[in-house]
């Protein structure tokens, strides 16, 4: 029988011996886990209980409980944080002492309104399922990188049933296409995956993505052609497709500028609101997967931010622009950056369809674009910089710069694995006390507020703020 419990020691469960990463000794924190299951158990009867496990390894911990161990996770990491900066500091080589800022205000988690069914989108692989078909649509449960896995069809816990519908519908179409499924790029084969994505009104837009392979131009049109007649008129018209994308790249994940998106029916983009303004969504828009804690989470980035109509925002790792055109109303204006290309554009048409024009833009990596936004807000003297860099955080020498800066009054950072090494290594930035590397004095690490956007996952949202 698979575990369904998480185990009731917590604690003890997330250390994990130091390590040293380049001249700076970190410890690695590690992260909550669940179940981790063995495909050699998995059986037709069971595989959707071990799917579970694996998108949704607290599906059978009541919520009360999961919130409870995010909070005992949060106090970890957060702790953990301050001894990592203590052992780093306690260096014999160290000519002075150096005394160890406080602690934040840990607030407790804020629970998702809704638990279920929340997942704005998803994605789902084309793998070998249980029956040896090479063509099962769904997640992968089991070890990928030791090629020991299977690909199970998605259950409904996490995601609503229209996207399992249309997961259901593709299946059915490449099973009865000549093409092959590509488990292994090297090893050929075009069907690879399935995006799909849906707002608020139960409109659907869906992404499918093959390799190229030695297809002709002739033949990839061909099999677009066969994808639109079967989703507009054929069998899967039942998922009723608000838009339909396919994209032919030999890479696992790749631009619209390596690889062009192809719209084969439907709308351009996806409309969604949030928190009362409208924004369009390509394929590759970045947005929180669950709508009703997004909307609580930006308003608690807001409240924590103190903006004033004199505030103007650096808002780093903007995306489609979210954050500027829910706060940009409130504040002199904004300057967004992004790494994307695709991101900035959406960013610029979400304010044009908000009226807003005090929100700018420009697409480029944080590290590259920081001086350039900063130059932009020369004449503000109260700005709030506003972090939400994804997984790996940013370089160091940005937060260094950000540090260095007078006018930044405060720093909002929101990690979205805070026990991620280089987000370790973005607050210690901040906190670290003055010394030959770091001329300007440390901010001040006033408060945590965790946000749970993923229920029945071991994930969470952290709003760090630090005020100069």
């Amino acid at each position: 029988m698979f575990r369904r419990i998480y185990p009731p020691s917590r604690l003890g469960t997330f250390q994990e011996p130091k390590r040293y990463m380049g001249k700076y000794k970190i410890e690695k924190i590690k992260p909550l886990t669940g179940p981790n299951e063995d495909i050699l158990d998995i059986n037709s009867d069971n595989q959707q209980e071990a799917l579970k496990n694996v998108v949704a390894p607290f599906w059978s911990v009541p919520y009360s409980e999961q919130l409870s161990i995010k909070d005992d996770y949060v106090s970890y990491v957060i702790s953990q944080y301050f001894s990592i900066l203590k052992d780093n500091l306690s260096k014999p080589s160290r000519k002075r002492e150096f005394k160890i800022p406080p602690k934040p205000k840990i607030k407790s988690i804020t629970p998702s309104p809704v638990q279920y069914q929340y997942r704005s989108r998803d994605t789902y692989m084309v793998r070998p399922g249980l029956d040896g078909d090479p063509k099962t649509v769904g997640h992968i449960v089991g070890r990928p990188s030791e090629q020991k896995y299977i690909c199970v069809p998605p259950v409904d816990i996490l995601s609503p049933s229209r996207h399992i519908k249309v997961a259901e519908m593709f299946q059915h179409y490449i099973r009865s296409s000549q093409l092959p499924a590509c488990t292994n790029f090297s090893e050929g084969g075009n069907w690879t995956q399935l995006q799909v994505r849906s707002n608020n009104e139960g409109e659907t837009m869906a992404l499918i993505k093959i390799h190229p392979q030695q297809l002709t131009q002739a033949e990839i049109e061909e099999e677009c052609q066969k994808l639109k007649e079967y989703f507009d008129a054929g069998p899967g018209s039942i998922c009723q497709l608000s838009s339909l994308y396919f994209q032919a790249s030999p890479f696992s994940n790749a631009s619209s500028k390596l690889a062009p998106y192809h719209l084969l029916s439907g709308n351009k983009y996806l409309m969604e609101k949030l928190s009362g303004r409208e924004f369009a969504l390509s394929p590759a828009s970045f947005f929180q997967c669950n709508r009703k804690t997004a909307e609580i989470m930006y308003e608690k980035i807001f409240e924590t931010s103190n903006l004033s109509p004199s505030t103007s925002i650096l808002d780093l790792g903007c995306g489609i622009g979210t954050i500027s055109v829910l706060a940009t109303p409130h504040v002199r204006g904004t300057v967004g950056v992004d790494i994307s290309a695709e991101a900035i554009q959406d960013a610029k048409l979400n304010a044009r369809l908000n009226g807003i024009f005090t929100a700018n833009f420009t697409a480029g990596s944080i590290e590259r674009k920081l001086k350039s936004a900063l130059e932009w807000l020369e004449g503000s003297s109260d700005i709030v910089a506003i972090l939400n860099p994804g997984r790996c955080g940013v370089e160091v020498s940005a937060m260094k710069l950000l540090r260095d800066t007078p006018q930044i009054r405060r720093i909002i950072y929101v990690a979205c694995q805070p026990d991620h090494e280089w987000v370790i290594r973005n607050v210690l930035a901040l906190i670290k006390p003055q010394c030959s590397s770091y001329k300007s004095a440390p901010l001040k690490f006033k408060s945590v507020i965790p946000v749970d956007m993923f229920p029945q996952t071991t994930h969470c949202e952290l709003i760090m703020r630090f005020d100069r």
